[in-house]
Formats: C-alpha cells, sequence, structure tokens
C-alpha cells in the first residue's frame, strides 16, 4: 500500500461498522467500487478475470493491497442474471462483458425459462467460488460484498432495454412478469452468498430518471427493489447499498422508503441536496466524477474533487461514504486512485474540520 502523511489507524471493517452505530473514527470511508480495474492491478485480461473465480479474487486482494480502499466485492450485475437465465454473453478481452442476445424475444419465451440455479447456472458458481476466497483472505480486515443488477435493469437485459421501455407503455402486464421473473433469478443468489457472510449491493441504471419517470418508477420499480432489499436484509442482517444512474432527485424519498441502508448517488446531482432531502434517512455515498476526475484528470483533480465532496456532504446525519458518482472506467490510472485515498485521508480525517477541505 502507498505511504502516506496520513495513516489510518482502524481497519475498514472497524471504520464501517463505527460510522453505522454512530462511533466516532479516524476518516471518512471511501470505496471506489474498482470493479474490472482491478483486473489491471494483477496485469489479466479483463475477460480472464470474469471468467476464473481465483484471478478474480486475486485481482480483488491484490488491488486492495495496492490502494486500500473500504470496500471490496465481486458480482455479476444485471448482465451475469441474465445469462444465468439464458441471455448470450460476449467477452471483450480488454473491456466488460456484455449481452450479445437476449433471451425473451417475445412474450411466450418467458414462460419458457425457469430461474437460474446458483450452484450451477451461468457464472454464479464463478462469483460464490471468488467471495469464498475474498472472505477467507481479507473477511475479517475489509467488509466483502456481491454486487447484483436490480430488477429492473435485469429485466431489460433480459428482453432488450428498448423492448423493455416499450413494454413498461403497451404491456404493461408483460413487464410486471418479466420484473418478478427478474427478481426469482437473484434472490436465490443472494440467499447462497449470505451463507458466506457477505453484504449487498444493487445497481438498477435502467430504473433512472433518464430513462422512465417517477411514476413508472413508483409502479415498476419500487416495489420489486423493495423485495430484493428486504431479502437481503434477511438473509444477511444488513440492508445492502442502492445505486441508480443518473438524476434521480424526483425519487430520493422513494429510494430511501425501500429500506435500502445506503444511497449512491451519480455525479449528475448535488450532494448538498441530497443531505437536505434524505440525510436524515439513510447514509449517502458518492459522488466523484469517474470519468472528468478519475479517468482524465490529475491527482490535483481528484483531491479537489473530494473536498467538494466532502464540503457537500461531511455532515450528512447518518452518514456519508466517499465513492464513484457511477462505474469507475478500467483503465482510470492507478496514480489518481491513489490521490483519492490519500485525500481521503488528508482531508477526511476525524475529527472532520470544514477548514482541511475549504
Amino acid at each position: 500500500m502507498k505511504k502516506d502523511e496520513f495513516r489510518d489507524v482502524m481497519t475498514p471493517r472497524e471504520r464501517i461498522e463505527a460510522m453505522r452505530k454512530g462511533r466516532p473514527y479516524d476518516r471518512i470511508p471511501c470505496n471506489p467500487s474498482l470493479g474490472d480495474h482491478a483486473a489491471r492491478v494483477t496485469g489479466i485480461k479483463v475477460a480472464e478475470y470474469h471468467l476464473s473465480a481465483v484471478k478474480m479474487a486475486e485481482a480483488q486482494i491484490a488491488a486492495y493491497r495496492t490502494y486500500g480502499h473500504d470496500g471490496v466485492g465481486v458480482g455479476p450485475g444485471s448482465t451475469g442474471i441474465a445469462e444465468a437465465a439464458g441471455c448470450k454473453v460476449a467477452f471483450p478481452e480488454q473491456s466488460t462483458p456484455y449481452i450479445a442476445e437476449h433471451v425473451v424475444k417475445d412474450y411466450s419465451d418467458l414462460f419458457r425459462l425457469t430461474p437460474p440455479d446458483p450452484r450451477r447456472d451461468g457464472r454464479f458458481p464463478v462469483f460464490l467460488e471468488a467471495l469464498e476466497i475474498l472472505v477467507n483472505e481479507l473477511g475479517k480486515e475489509v467488509p466483502v460484498s456481491l454486487t447484483v443488477g436490480g430488477p429492473v435493469s435485469t429485466a431489460a437485459n433480459l428482453r432488450g432495454v428498448e423492448n423493455f421501455l416499450r413494454d413498461l407503455y403497451y404491456h404493461p402486464e408483460f413487464a410486471h412478469e418479466l420484473l418478478r421473473f427478474a427478481l426469482d433469478s437473484t434472490i436465490p443468489l443472494i440467499k447462497e452468498a449470505a451463507k458466506l457472510g457477505v453484504k449487498f449491493g444493487i445497481v438498477d441504471p435502467v430504473s433512472s430518471g433518464s430513462l422512465i419517470s417517477p411514476k413508472q418508477y413508483r409502479e415498476f420499480a419500487f416495489p420489486y427493489q423493495k423485495e430484493m432489499i428486504h431479502a437481503m436484509k434477511e438473509a444477511a442482517g444488513s440492508p445492502p447499498m442502492l445505486h441508480i444512474c443518473g438524476n434521480t432527485k424526483k425519487i430520493w424519498l422513494d429510494m430511501a422508503a425501500t429500506g435500502a441502508g445506503a444511497l449512491s448517488l451519480d455525479n449528475v446531482v448535488d450532494l448538498a441536496e441530497a443531505k437536505q432531502a434524505v440525510g436524515d434517512r439513510i447514509v449517502l455515498t458518492g459522488n466523484i466524477r469517474p470519468t472528468e476526475t478519475m479517468y482524465l484528470g490529475t491527482p490535483d483533480v481528484v483531491a479537489e474533487n473530494v473536498k467538494e465532496c466532502l464540503r457537500k456532504a461531511y455532515d450528512s446525519p447518518k452518514g456519508f461514504i466517499l465513492a464513484m458518482g457511477c462505474g469507475l472506467p478500467i483503465d482510470t490510472p492507478p496514480e489518481n486512485l491513489h490521490a483519492l485515498l490519500g485525500a481521503a485521508r488528508k482531508y477526511g480525517r476525524y475529527p472532520l474540520n470544514p477548514e482541511y477541505f475549504s
């Protein structure tokens, strides 16, 4: 781990636990959710990372030892869930897997499908094995999590995003059937992963205000997200983080009402406004600019973005975690990730003092 002027005196697990219980802790938590960037740390191809549990876990362990962030994890997202249910997925050597062929081309296709078995279907066994390795190697030191796609995004991957969005208007009953199948395809994986002692995260980009209206969110997204979150709380004993891309301002109250433990906010929204609206109800995380700051910026730009986020949300009543506003680009320069954690230690050290980041 890169040496730093300001050193941690707590482990990530101790830090997160103290924050959630309202106790003193050494610095603001920082979890950039490295994802596929971990493959760059060990020098393997992204496709190799996604197809081997051992390589996936080794990359995440190496990345944690390199950067010292406050959470490690893997997961199928919504692509991997749709894959396990029958979609064909392409694995480019050096970029993120994507859906190559949707499995629900027609209404009748859905009713021929059965929810995948987490012990044998798709890459579910790969993710479970990687989680087990991570828990055994790092679990006493840092929270380990499984991130899954939310029900809306999984449904959209099964059907195709454009087709699914049309279904919301013209075939709402079918859309609900598809959402139910998406949820039923995910909950068995949640239950299996929970046996390993991991926590959970949900990413549901297709439920964004950029794609559906608040009314549609409340009808088609909210009830299924709430049910998924309830299943996670029952299985793991604690609620997950919920991330929805884009401008979510009009549904912040709804997102908080799902029962999620933390709201992950895109960099297009204002942390100060979110703090005012829901900061007294739920932990906020975000919202460093992943492209402009982390991928294209310099270490100085990273430090300024960290200070900006701290100014807006350091005193959020339920707690604040410094994180990305959206997915971290695979080829983010390592020096910018070191700068991110260094700035979190320097400007986010406790007791928090606004003069540090003014």
